[in-house]
């Protein structure tokens, strides 16, 4: 089960990348609400519009409002962190997966 505050995973980047897309997935579908993450680049936030999965589905990529990236240069061993926002209000998002997308520069 997701739950918030927290990065829930942190890692370097294996080389530099132009980022065109960010997506995210859940095997247990939030109710009640959106389940909504953050992504950060050396603690900087790199989307304007936080990635999120509408309340009864289990992708990003139908979400009602679309992620907005504000950062598409991503640095050779920057540290990216995931951050969970919110959860859902019935049954949490479980299971979560993100993608960064792009071209490795």
């Amino acid at each position: 089960t997701a739950s918030t505050s927290v990065a829930k995973v942190t890692f370097r980047m294996p080389h530099a990348m132009t980022l065109t897309a960010v997506r995210a997935s859940v095997t247990t579908a939030p109710t009640g609400a959106i389940l909504k993450v953050n992504i950060k680049e050396n603690t900087s936030g790199i989307l304007t519009t936080h990635l999120s999965i509408d309340a009864g589905e289990k992708t990003s990529t139908t979400a009602a409002t679309p992620p907005a990236i504000s950062d598409t240069s991503l640095a050779d061993d920057a540290e990216i962190e995931v951050f969970v926002d919110q959860i859902g209000s019935g049954t949490a998002g479980a299971g979560l997966k993100v993608w960064l997308i792009g071209t490795r520069t």
